[in-house]
């Protein structure tokens, strides 16, 4: 009898056991696919704010690369298409502003504009509680444009640099050539600056071209010659 106790019992607690393993894990595939769903939509918002990012990183880029002086001036597109590739376009809108045909500074504002596409992986992660019923999704989260201003303005990036033909400007004459040809003042209209640096200057800007240069710079005055006996006691040997 006793014996015949404890087998009911044994059989009871593994009836039990199994039971509920088998409900929980009926209750963990009703909610997988809202896991799936919830799960998705954080990496979408992630991949978001890393592109944010990334994007005014490469607006600055950007308008810096319009000013460059140095090298050879890249488009944009070259550079922010590997930073984005899941875009589908890119756009951006740089203007310079010069206030003479020979100005010494320019304004640049640069403004960049990203068309994505949502990777296959995560829609179908979004959209699995629908799909886990044999549904069809009855709406898919759109894709917007992400741009560099929140405010719709037409430039969110602007710097003032000096222009590429300002190499031969009288302001980057050596001081041995201002000192001979007085040049003290600067009077000329490619020399004047506006009062404000404005965004209303790129609106609708009369000089648009940095690289135009000036007469070629003087030959530099020699003030100082060293005799040729002290040049050859003061050379290595």
């Amino acid at each position: 009898m006793i014996i015949w106790g404890i087998r009911v019992m044994r059989a009871n607690f593994f009836k039990r056991m199994s039971s509920s393993r088998g409900s929980v894990l009926m209750e963990f595939v009703l909610v997988l696919p809202v896991y799936m769903a919830v799960i998705g939509g954080i990496l979408w918002l992630g991949m978001k704010s890393l592109d944010a990012i990334n994007l005014r990183a490469a607006d600055h880029w950007g308008v810096w690369m319009a000013g460059n002086r140095f090298s050879m001036r890249l488009p944009a597109i070259t550079a922010l298409q590997s930073m984005f590739p899941r875009t589908t376009l890119i756009t951006t809108s740089q203007e310079r502003a010069l206030t003479g045909e020979h100005s010494f500074l320019q304004f640049i504002g640069s403004k960049t504009t990203l068309y994505e596409t949502r990777p296959e992986f995560l829609d179908n992660w979004i959209n699995m509680p629908y799909t886990a019923r044999g549904e069809s999704k009855p709406f898919s989260i759109p894709e917007f444009q992400l741009t560099s201003s929140r405010y719709g303005n037409k430039y969110t990036q602007c710097i003032i640099m000096r222009t590429k033909g300002s190499d031969t400007d009288k302001r980057h004459w050596d001081s041995s050539l201002v000192a001979k040809h007085n040049v003290w003042k600067f009077e000329s209209k490619d020399d004047e600056y506006p009062k404000e640096w404005k965004l209303e200057l790129l609106d609708d800007p009369k000089y648009k071209d940095d690289t135009k240069e000036q007469e070629k710079e003087p030959k530099k005055i020699d003030f100082y010659t060293r005799y040729s006996k002290y040049e050859q006691w003061s050379t290595k040997k």
